[in-house]
């Protein structure tokens, strides 16, 4: 009886830490604001693909998704983060795969839909303002030295064209940089991310953007604030070691395929993230190893491993 009892424990045990391990949990916050700190939103709904119903966010914005089935590293889809009068920071959160960790938490930020209407509206007239003051001042300008003689007629033409290509380009600029201000985290800025802000903050768009384009990936710049930089990076590592702890047991992938593939698209994803961070010997690093699973599994001269092959020979 003892012994039953024993085995009982330690299958009840062992149960509770499968069911641990099949956790991922995470935290939702609103960003950080100039004097104003990012806080818990409580209630929001998350789902993620492949599970039927949704979790809700305690008080302090934690949730934990049942993650059955799955192993660390596995692929992990969130479908939706809903609240209602919030909305995402990131819109590419919905839809975005990452990866699943039973110990890496994944931190997920919203934005009040009415203070990013506020901020979006308030340095877009701010823009405006100093846009059309400048354009009035450079044209005055313009006039007086044709007046003066100082510009012939044509050379004024020429002037007057460039000056409002130069103006156009700085409208254009007004949305996109006033979207990108009112969404930043303040609770997670650098020197010279604050740099940029306070640039866009003055209304100085043309600045804001020489930093943008000098120092950073304009597509990404103060959309990755350093919380989102290090959550990347812990997955990237942690998907990194899931992918080496799979190849040191290539039987393992020959009879399981389902497996061998995901591990295939985990090298895949991992490598193009590598390559966006310009990181180009880690990302064939992660191509070199879908390629010997790719062979492991199908053979050398199989269209899995030439096609693995010849993303290989691209990449160089």
């Amino acid at each position: 009886m003892k012994s039953i009892v024993t085995i009982v424990f330690l299958l009840v045990l062992n149960l509770g830490s499968i069911c641990i391990a099949q956790i991922q949990e995470g935290y939702v916050k609103t960003i950080g604001r100039p004097g104003k700190p990012g806080i818990a939103v409580a209630h929001a709904i998350v789902r993620i693909q492949g599970s039927p119903n949704a979790v809700l966010t305690d008080q302090e914005g934690h949730f934990q998704i049942p993650m059955t089935g799955k192993k660390d590293g596995d692929e992990l889809v969130i479908l939706s983060v809903q609240k209602e009068g919030f909305e995402l920071r990131d819109r590419e959160v919905s839809g975005r795969r990452k990866v699943y960790s039973s110990h890496v938490p994944i931190y997920i930020l919203m934005v009040n839909s009415k203070q990013l209407a506020e901020d979006k509206s308030r340095i877009e007239d701010k823009a405006y303002q100093m846009a059309e003051d400048n354009y009035q001042k450079r044209i005055k300008g313009l006039e007086q030295q044709l007046k003066d003689k100082g510009l012939s007629t044509e050379k004024y033409r020429e002037e007057m064209e460039s000056l409002q290509r130069r103006y156009d380009s700085y409208l254009d600029m007004i949305g996109d940089m006033a979207d990108r201000y009112a969404r930043t985290d303040y609770d997670q800025l650098d020197s010279i991310d604050r740099e940029i802000n306070l640039c866009i903050e003055k209304g100085e768009l043309g600045k804001a953007d020489s930093l943008i384009r000098t120092i950073f990936d304009p597509e990404t710049v103060l959309d990755r604030n350093h919380a989102a930089k290090e959550e990347i990076r812990k997955r990237m590592e942690f998907a990194q070691k899931s992918i080496d702890k799979a190849l040191a047991d290539k039987e393992a992938l020959k009879k399981d395929q389902e497996y061998a593939s995901r591990i295939v698209f985990q090298c895949l994803n991992l490598s193009k993230e590598h390559l966006r961070q310009g990181q180009k010997d880690k990302a064939l690093r992660c191509l070199e190893q879908a390629h010997d699973i790719q062979q492991a599994i199908y053979g050398e001269d199989s269209p899995e491993a030439i096609e693995v092959q010849n993303i290989i020979k691209t990449t160089k």
